[in-house]
């Protein structure tokens, strides 16, 4: 089970406290250079799967998921665009309901979020590749 966490957002001067059921840690450009694409199956249809790294205006998305017996039972932002506060604030919404509904249809393939226009697509790209990984497309 996922444990909550908690990030704190300045944005104009007001902080915010968002709860999502992840946390992601920006990396810097040479972890980013070195990370691998993980797969690991503990049995036939289950397994972690990295999605390929997306680079767009926004910055960098990369997707994991974990499947069990052939379900999609997590999905992970591992990069979710920049550190900049404009990508903090719209990822803080933004992936949460991509999460949400990746795991309601068990598909990559999934409605954007609105006013995520960089963060959508960068997103579910690498989603694709990892669902491709796990055999699930």
């Amino acid at each position: 089970m996922m444990r909550p966490s908690r990030t704190a957002i300045a944005v104009g001067g007001t902080a915010a406290i968002i709860s999502v059921g992840y946390a992601v840690a920006p990396k810097s450009v040479s972890e980013v250079a070195l990370a691998q694409p993980q797969s690991a199956g503990a049995s036939f249809g289950s397994g972690v799967y990295d999605g390929p790294e997306v680079r767009n205006a926004r910055g960098l998305y990369q997707a994991r998921i974990t499947v069990t017996e052939g379900k999609v039972t997590n999905v992970e932002a591992v990069h979710a665009g920049s550190t900049l506060p404009q990508s903090l604030e719209i990822n803080a919404f933004a992936i949460p309901m991509l999460v949400e509904r990746v795991l309601a249809a068990q598909s990559w393939d999934v409605e954007a979020v609105s006013g995520a226009s960089f963060t959508s697509p960068g997103f579910t790209e690498s989603l694709k590749g990892a669902f491709d990984m796990a055999g699930l497309s």
